[in-house]
This record gives C-alpha cells, sequence and structure tokens, in this order.
C-alpha cells in the first residue's frame, strides 16, 4: 500500500509498470493511491484516508519522510523543510555554505525531487568539497554534479535488479531498469565493502 501511483515514480512509468511486475511475479500485490492515516496496532488493521481499510499480520511501514528538525529551524530549510542548493555546484543561497544529500531539496524536470539515496549524497558530497576547497583557494567553484545515480533492487534468492539513468534529463529521468540477476546483487555487495574500505 502507497501513496504513489506506482513504484519509483521518479524513475519514469517503464522502470515503475516493471518493477510492478516484479512484485505481482513474487506474489506481491500492489495497491497505489492508499494513504495511511491510522493504524489499529491491536485491531491489526489499517484506514487509509481514501476511506478503504486493511488488515495485516505484521506491518512495515515507511514513514513520511521529512527534514529533521536541525534542518528545519537552521534558516537554510525553504517552506517544505529542505535545503535548496544549485543542483549542479550543490551551492545554497547563503555564501560559502553548501549543502548535500538527504538534507536537500533539488526539483527535476516532469515534477518530482532527486530521490534521496546514497548514490548521490556521495557524488555531490564530491563536488561540495571540490567547490569549498575551490572557494578557499581563491579559484571559481567549477566541479558539477550531473544528476546521474544508480541503485540495485534486491529482489531475494541472492539477485537484484540493477536501475540506472540520467535524472536531470530535459523531461524528466531517463532511467533503465535490468533484470534481476546474481552479478548485480554482488555488485552491489562488492560496491558496499569498497565504499566502507573507502571511507572507514
Amino acid at each position: 500500500y502507497t501513496p504513489e501511483t506506482l513504484p519509483m515514480p521518479t524513475a519514469g512509468p517503464a522502470v515503475g509498470e516493471a518493477l510492478r511486475g516484479m512484485l505481482g511475479q513474487a506474489g506481491i500485490e500492489y495497491h497505489p493511491r492508499h494513504t495511511v492515516a491510522a493504524v489499529d496496532a491491536r485491531a491489526q488493521t489499517l484506514t487509509f484516508a481514501e476511506g478503504a481499510t486493511a488488515a495485516y499480520d505484521l506491518l512495515i511501514g515507511v514513514p513520511p519522510h521529512r527534514a529533521p528538525a536541525v534542518i528545519r529551524d537552521s534558516g537554510l530549510a525553504g517552506p517544505k523543510g529542505w535545503i535548496a542548493v544549485d543542483r549542479a555546484t550543490m551551492a545554497t543561497a547563503h555564501p560559502g555554505i553548501y549543502a548535500v544529500g538527504d538534507a536537500t531539496g533539488i526539483p527535476l524536470d516532469g515534477g518530482f525531487m532527486l530521490p534521496k539515496a546514497g548514490v548521490f549524497a556521495h557524488h555531490q558530497a564530491e563536488v561540495a568539497v571540490a567547490n569549498i576547497l575551490a572557494e578557499l583557494d581563491g579559484r571559481p567553484p567549477a566541479a558539477r554534479f550531473d544528476g546521474h545515480g544508480w541503485c540495485a533492487i534486491e529482489t531475494g534468492g541472492g539477485k537484484a535488479g540493477f536501475g540506472s539513468g540520467d535524472f536531470y534529463a530535459a523531461g524528466g529521468p531517463r532511467v533503465n531498469l535490468y533484470r534481476p540477476a546474481r552479478w548485480w546483487h554482488w555488485a552491489k555487495v562488492l560496491f558496499e565493502r569498497w565504499w566502507l574500505w573507502r571511507w572507514f
């Protein structure tokens, strides 16, 4: 159950329908346009803003994504609670201040926002650091984040799907989704291990 129309709507309708098909193949029913209004833990039922109800045995819920209070109260956030940045340089409207990752709100063509994902935060941080160092060195900040990103979609059984593309594309994100395979699962595992080794 989700308020969204398709899984991962930011990636576009083709990817969303493909993911919906994967859910169906796994025997998982997909219920779009269902916004949870109340949870009755004793009766184990959900009530949706649209008027429907559903029973559950095990509830795995994702709360609405909000910026933390420290961001909302910082004076940097816009009306929706996210920090607006130049989507290429990651600079805020405040001189010398940059923001990256989940704290930011970056609008995309098509009416969506850039997803909150580690792959974007990683590359945004590299851009922000390069631009901060340039400013400290008296050079113009020239590093750019290009909006490209990817994600592995775990499907169980040691397999994962893989989506990648240009989220800054004119007209809306252009994302390709590759069929689940063991290769994508292990590529994700190896990337995680490399990243943790590299930074920690």
